[in-house]
């Protein structure tokens, strides 16, 4: 798996660089690049390299579906031997079709990202670690680096739709995890504090090009004195 993110990685820092030749090559953006520092200066458009900064910034989507994907995978073919590797694979092949049962056992029964537990933690700490220093590697065709970051703004949901089912329960096409340090929706079920504990595990720094964390609230909880006196507390 290492190899595949390694390989998708420079994939993706290819494809960013063949898109940057393309727009200074065909859509150079002369306003824009009037308002930014030292364009001017050099008489060079912000598309091919104007700008005193020129980093690119992928951003990695679905750090809590990995973690919760492969955990999943290290205890119920693994650990308790449930069911074998490739039936595993063939099971998310067809969907979960006729494998209700082992995907609710995974959704309500299999620890998740998101609740404080450090086994499951660390996996997403190892894998978005991986991902960052992979993507440092690279530079791009303004004379910057790549940067690596950690939120999904919307495309969470437009990505989903490009990805099959997942070991961690997950139908083919719906919503991958949102904000990018987030835990996939309605898995985090021991509060908010649980949330940040397992977020904290998760080196930020190496996110140079930002990392999010989305934390909801239900309008319930916040109502009323009583309920800001809580959350300040």
């Amino acid at each position: 798996m290492e190899d595949n993110l390694k390989k998708y990685v420079e994939k993706m820092a290819k494809g960013c660089n063949t898109v940057d030749v393309a727009h200074h090559t065909l859509l150079p953006t002369p306003f824009l690049s009037v308002l930014v520092d030292n364009c001017l200066e050099k008489g060079i458009d912000i598309s091919g390299g104007g700008a005193f900064y020129n980093f690119t910034g992928p951003q990695a989507v679905g750090v809590a579906n990995i973690a919760d994907s492969l955990f999943s995978v290290k205890r119920v073919v693994f650990e308790e031997k449930q069911i074998e590797y490739s039936r595993m694979i063939d099971i998310l092949d067809r969907n979960f079709q006729r494998h209700e049962m082992l995907r609710y056992r995974i959704l309500n029964k299999i620890p998740k990202f998101g609740n404080n537990i450090p086994e499951v933690d660390e996996i997403a700490y190892q894998w978005s670690n991986l991902y960052s220093r992979e993507v440092e590697k690279y530079e791009n065709q303004r004379g910057g680096k790549f940067q690596p970051g950690l939120y999904t703004v919307s495309a969470h949901v437009p990505l989903g739709l490009a990805v099959g089912a997942t070991p961690d329960g997950r139908l083919s096409g719906e919503p991958l995890a949102d904000g990018g340090l987030s835990p996939v929706r309605g898995r985090d079920r021991k509060g908010p504090l649980a949330v940040l504990q397992s977020v904290s595990r998760i080196d930020q720094i190496r996110a140079s090009n930002g990392a999010l964390l989305n934390l909801k609230f239900h309008p319930s909880a916040l109502e009323g004195d009583g309920g800001l006196r809580g959350f300040q507390t």
